[in-house]
This record gives C-alpha cells, structure tokens and sequence, in this order.
C-alpha cells in the first residue's frame, strides 16, 4: 500500500514538472526568448507546440495586413467621394472653425485653395471660405443651436453671396444651406447647395408669365373694346363697323399668333416637338417665302431681292425652315424705313459644310446693347417699339428652331445706322457633295 502511494506521488510530481517545463517553453517561445536551433533537441509535443504557435503569429500578421488595406481602400474611396462632391461641404468644430472641406468649398474664398491648409491642425475660421460676413454669422448661429439641440438636430438657411471682385461673371451666388451634427464632441456637418441656377430658372418663369400676360391682355382688349361697340349699335356707319371689324380679326390673328409661338417654343425647349425630317431644298423654300412676301414689301415700297445657289439640301423639317426664314425677313420688311432694301441670300459654307441664309437690310441698325438680347423671350428693342407691333417672339421661336430641331446657329450682326444682317446656317445632307 506503502508502494503504491509513493509511486502516485512520484509520478505526480513528474506530470507537475513536466507541464511547468512545458508552459515556460511556451511563454519562451510567445516572447522570442526561444529560437527555433534551440527547439531542436526539445521533445516531440514541444515542436508541434512551437510550429503551432509560429503558424499562427504568421496567419495574424497577414489578417492584420488584410485588414490595414482594406481601411486604406475604405479611407480612400471616401476621401474621393467627399472631393468629387458639386456641392461644397465643410466640417466645423465646436467652435465654428472650419476643419475639413472639399474642393467645391475652398473654391468659395478668393484665396488660392493650395494655399488654405485645414485639417485638426489647422483650423480655419469660416470667413476664410465663405466671403460674406452676414452670411458666416448666419450659419455660426445655426450651427450653434444644432450642436446645442442634440445629435439629431438639423437647420436649414438661404443666403447669398456677392460676386468676388475680378470675377467676370459678376453673379450673385444664392445658396441652400443644411446643417447637422456629426458626433458628440460639437463637431457639425456644413452642406451649401449652389441654387443660383434654381432661382434664376424662377426668377425667367415669373418674368415669362409676367410678359406673356401682357401680351395676351393687349389684344383681347382691343377685341372686347370693338365686340363692344358693334354690339351695343353705337357704330351706324357701315364704314365704322367695317374698321372695327378689321381690328378684330386683326387682333385675333395677333393672338392666335402668340399662342401658336408660344407653343411650338414650349414644345420645343420641353422636347415633345415631332418636326417631320426630310430633304429639304433651302434655296427652294427661301424663294417661296421671299415671292409670299413680295406684295407686303411693295406695299411698304421696300426692295426685295433674293439670291440663292440652287441644289444646297439640308435634312430638316421644311415648315419650321419656312418659317424661320420668314420670321426673319418679315422683321425685315417691319422694321426698315420705306424705300430701303432687304436680301435674301442662300450659299454653302464649304469649312463647317453647311448651308447658310442670311436675311440683309439697309435699316436703321440694332443698337450694340441690344445685340445679345434679341433672340430672348418678348424681347424688344425699345428704341422701335413704336415703328412696328409684334409679340416678341419671333426670333426666340427662330432660335428653338435652328438650334434645338436642326442643330444649327443662328446670330445677328448689325451696326447702328447700317442696317443689320440675320443669318443662321444647318449642316449640309451631303457634305462631300459641297466640295467638289
């Protein structure tokens, strides 16, 4: 009995020493007190205890790689969405300094934006992007009341700035701004919309409306004003009833006019217009609008003449190419004084192979503040408001037509005094024809 128990513990105490030996050899090995020359004599369990644990310090290593690169891609896919952005966007601390921004917003400040340094290290007040110190307290105040009213707080605000001088555009920037907390230690998320073309876009919708108004109620009044005065009998003479009659078919047709014009401008700019393409001979249409207006140019003892190189063919719809060339010379025809002269010239242009019209007159000339506004919506020169009537919209319809159906240009060139020269030109059908 005495046997057995001291064999027990002997062999107890062998197994104790045994794993102490065996834990400080792992503990050797995990700190590199162990190299693997000095493993080789060690028992069999101490090897595959050793290859284990290299095996593993090796696969951590390559996962903790793995795991560096996938945040370096993450950090930088993010860093390439923050700088494509339109829109600038900032980040403020809790103090209202600017501690990030993308492109869109060091493109704010007149200041060169290589030369604005912002990071954590190198903060920078927000009047040093934003150049307008109304608009910096407005958004510093906002910002403010979000970082105080919770993580989920979010403001709203509009303001403008004005153009930066030496700026050519010389436009005031109107911007939508929103603003949000980012995290819990004060720091807000600034994101400026530039709306300036939004308001704009409103701004002409309004003034269409406006003038458009005005433009109908003209003509409905004076087809009331004569509708009036038949009906109640006060025109007797039958060479009265006659004229006001006259006035109101004549205003009629005006308004019928407007809303057709109108309407094919609309459809036009909106993209429903279905013009009906085909091969259309310009010098074949430019004289059979120039012999439809050849009695109205008599009437007024205007000389009209026409001179066109035959066979120049254009793809295009030949009612709208009809009415473009008659929109301009029509204008022609109201606008020069009596015995001037209007021409009507159709020629290849061989360098951008096109065909090119241009409607010439010996009038008075468009004045030089007026060349670049004529071709917009119910526009006028004021100065000849007075020589002729007409919607104002005639050379915008002109305009949707060459440019937007056809592809084409269309320009004006005139000199005060020495009459003026409409043209628009459309790419030839066959080109390489034209050369030979």
């Amino acid at each position: 009995m005495l046997e057995v128990t001291t064999i027990a513990l002997v062999a107890l105490a062998f197994g104790a020493g045994f794993s102490i030996a065996w834990w400080g050899l792992r503990v050797r090995i995990r700190r590199g007190c162990l190299r693997p020359e000095d493993a080789r004599g060690a028992t069999t369990p101490i090897r595959i205890l050793e290859e284990g644990l290299r095996r593993e310090i090796e696969s951590l290593g390559r996962e903790h790689v793995l795991a560096r690169r996938i945040v370096e891609e993450r950090l930088g896919r993010f860093e390439r969405m923050f700088a494509s952005f339109p829109d600038p966007i900032l980040v403020l601390d809790r103090h209202g300094d600017v501690v990030d921004a993308n492109p869109a917003a060091r493109s704010l400040s007149a200041s060169d934006p290589d030369e604005l340094p912002i990071d954590a290290a190198h903060a920078r007040p927000l009047g040093d992007l934003v150049p307008d110190r109304v608009a910096v307290q407005d958004l510093l105040e906002h910002a403010s009341a979000v970082v105080a009213n919770g993580s989920e707080a979010v403001r709203s605000a509009e303001f403008e700035i004005d153009p930066v001088e030496g700026d050519e555009d010389g436009v005031i920037r109107a911007f939508e701004a929103v603003i949000r907390t980012l995290d819990d230690h004060g720091r807000t998320l600034l994101v400026l919309h530039d709306a300036t073309r939004e308001r704009e876009a409103s701004r002409l919708k309004s003034e269409f409306v406006a003038k458009a108004s005005h433009e109908l109620r003209t003509p409905l009044s004076s087809i009331h004003a004569s509708l009036e005065m038949l009906s109640d009998g006060d025109l007797q003479d039958g060479a009265q009833r006659d004229e006001f009659l006259e006035i109101a078919i004549e205003e009629t047709d005006r308004l019928a006019k407007l809303v057709n014009d109108m309407l094919d401008i609309s459809g036009i700019e909106a993209g429903v217009a279905r013009p009906r393409m085909g091969q259309v001979d310009l010098a074949e249409v430019a004289t059979e609008v120039v012999e439809g207006l050849r009695a109205a140019a008599d009437r007024r003892s205007v000389d009209l003449r026409i001179h066109v190189q035959p066979g120049l063919v254009v793809e295009g719809d030949r009612e709208m190419l009809a009415a473009v060339i008659g929109n301009l010379v029509g204008n022609g025809l109201k606008y020069v004084p009596e015995g001037e002269r209007v021409t009507v010239a159709v020629d290849a242009e061989d360098l951008t192979r096109s065909v090119v019209v241009t409607v010439t007159d010996t009038g008075l000339g468009i004045p030089p503040e007026d060349l670049d506004r004529v071709f917009e919506k119910f526009y006028r020169v004021r100065r000849y408001e007075r020589n002729a009537r007409g919607t104002g919209l005639g050379l915008n319809l002109c305009r949707n037509i060459v440019e937007q159906v056809h592809q084409g240009r269309i320009g004006v060139d005139s000199r005060l005094g020495e009459g003026a020269r409409f043209w628009f030109s459309v790419p030839a059908s066959h080109p390489a024809s034209m050369a030979a």
